[in-house]
Parts: structure tokens; C-alpha cells; sequence
């Protein structure tokens, strides 16, 4: 007997919907520390533990999404696993803790890529008033941080 399943890939979506709520989360910080020209991922935007609520809200929790998704990336999901250093097995938790991880390190690559440019257009930002709307409106403005 032949049967045909259907796979429904999120894993791009649920990356790129961390990213995007990273970039307003950026952005929010910014506005809310507008003396910030060294921006650090670890110890200004994670410093409260935002960057892992954001990647544990885009982790998939129901067994048919995180099942479709191990078949499709079983192999990035044990490397993330595996580069993230800890003991046990990748499946453990039904798989989640591996997808976790795998999208937390796409969040790290992407603000490796964009760090350099970043602080150079926070560095080229002048504040003139501390306008909310003004502030909001240029750090907007920044290609690295536009959808």
C-alpha cells in the first residue's frame, strides 16, 4: 500500500517571525535607551531574557508541526543541538528543545550579519528631541531593521 502525506514547512516562517519581533524589540530598546551606541544582543536585548521569549513563542508546540518539521530538518536540528553544547539527545521534549535552539541560532547569524551595520547607523542617528515619534520614525529608518 502507498500512501501520500502532506508536510506543512513552517520552520522558515517561525524563523523569520523571530526575527521580525527581534527587530521591533531592537528598535522598542532604542527608543527606550536613546544614550545606546553599542548595542550588545546579550547584554542589552537579552539582558531580561526577551530574545529567548521571542524564539519560545515561535517554537512550534503541537506534535504534528514538530513532527513534519524533524522529518524535514533532522540533521539541522541535532547540529543546533549538538553546537549548543548540552547533554542529552536531541529528541528529548518531543524534539522542541532542538527546534528552539535551531531558531535561536538563526536569530544569532542574522544579528551577526547585521551588527557592524547596525551600530554604524545608530552612530549616523541625530537625535535632535527626545520626540518618541521622531525617534521611532529613524530607527524605522534603518535597513537592517526594516521587513
Amino acid at each position: 500500500m502507498k500512501r501520500t502525506i502532506e508536510i506543512n514547512d513552517t520552520l522558515q516562517e517561525r524563523v523569520d517571525q523571530a526575527i521580525s519581533e527581534l527587530k521591533e524589540y531592537i528598535i522598542e530598546y532604542m527608543i527606550e535607551n536613546p544614550d545606546t551606541d553599542d548595542l550588545c544582543l546579550s547584554n542589552d536585548i537579552d539582558y531580561d531574557g526577551r530574545l529567548h521569549q521571542i524564539v519560545y513563542s515561535n517554537t512550534p508546540i503541537y506534535y504534528y508541526e514538530i513532527d513534519g518539521l524533524w522529518y524535514l530538518y533532522k540533521h539541522d536540528f541535532i547540529e543546533a543541538f549538538e553546537n549548543a553544547g548540552l547533554d542529552g539527545q536531541a529528541t528529548q521534549n518531543s524534539g522542541m528543545t532542538a527546534i528552539y535552539l535551531y531558531i535561536e541560532q538563526e536569530c544569532w547569524e542574522w544579528w551577526n550579519s547585521i551588527e557592524s551595520d547596525l551600530h554604524e547607523a545608530i552612530g549616523d542617528i541625530q537625535l535632535e528631541n527626545e520626540d518618541e515619534a521622531d525617534m521611532v520614525k529613524q530607527y524605522k529608518a534603518i535597513e537592517c531593521l526594516q521587513d
